[in-house]
């Protein structure tokens, strides 16, 4: 038990000093404005304000309600803001809003770090980046259905988890001493749709996590969430943009049909 709570002791002081620092940047810039996140519970931090070959605007986490940015970089087009996260659980590191809507200006100015926010996918996806899954109904947006079932796993079963497991707003998928923090609900037989495996496993049980979109919680309360492959039961086939879905209510349909397996994905959250 002693040489376990060594471990988890190192592992958090590891944690202390890469999980901000793992996505910022040196340079410091002056007199920037901050924000604040006004949504009722939670905000989205995204990788990337834009889509290139190799950053995609996809969810790497959540700050509380109120926590400040101070925002280095305003892109319009996309509706987005990012910088430095100033505080919670979140602090130090760089990131994106998922909506600029989603954050209110303050009359402050302040020096910061992240004057380019941007952390590529092969930092915190698995596979160097390819471990995405999108759903294409027709457009590429958001990811492939997990039902829940209690039989998941068995022949037939697939596409699916088989537990009520915990939803977490913060992973750090970025970071080898990525754990879940944040609790933010059970499942409760959800349908959630998986988007990518996190690169890190669980520095604590050395268990895969994923992010999934729980679809029955709405916008500002934490709907993108990290969850355990192993204490959820999760089932899915291989990444890749998904064209055909079966009936998520008929469990015995084929499969969902993948036109591209295995390869990065430029698509939003």
């Amino acid at each position: 038990m002693r040489v376990r709570t060594l471990l988890r002791a190192v592992a958090l002081c590891a944690a202390a000093l890469s999980l901000g620092a793992a996505n910022t940047s040196a340079a410091g810039v002056a007199g920037v404005g901050v924000a604040s996140c006004n949504q009722s519970q939670w905000c989205t931090i995204t990788a990337s304000g834009d889509v290139t070959q190799l950053a995609s605007q996809l969810a790497i986490g959540n700050v509380s309600a109120g926590t400040e940015l101070a925002v280095t970089q305003d892109n319009i087009g996309q509706n987005q803001v990012g910088g430095e996260i100033l505080n919670g659980s979140l602090r130090g590191s760089c990131g994106w809003s998922q909506y600029a809507r989603d954050w209110t200006s303050k009359a402050l100015s302040v020096i910061a770090n992240c004057a380019d926010p941007v952390l590529n996918m092969s930092q915190y996806v698995a596979a160097t980046g390819h471990a995405i899954w999108s759903g294409c109904y027709p457009r590429c947006f958001g990811g492939v259905p997990l039902r829940f079932d209690k039989r998941c796993g068995q022949k037939g079963h697939k596409w699916c988890y088989r537990a009520n497991c915990e939803e977490y707003a913060n992973f750090y998928p970025w970071s080898p001493a990525a754990h879940p923090s944040d609790p933010v609900r059970m499942t409760r037989r959800h349908r959630v749709d998986i988007r990518y495996m996190a690169r890190y496993g669980d520095a604590w049980t050395n268990t895969a996590f994923y992010l999934v979109r729980d679809t029955d919680v709405g916008h500002g309360t934490g709907n993108w969430v990290f969850i355990s492959a192993a204490a959820c039961g999760v089932n899915v086939g291989p990444p890749g943009a998904y064209h055909w879905l079966a009936h998520p209510t008929k469990p015995h349909h084929k499969a969902p049909s993948a036109h591209v397996a295995g390869t990065a994905d430029g698509s939003s959250a």
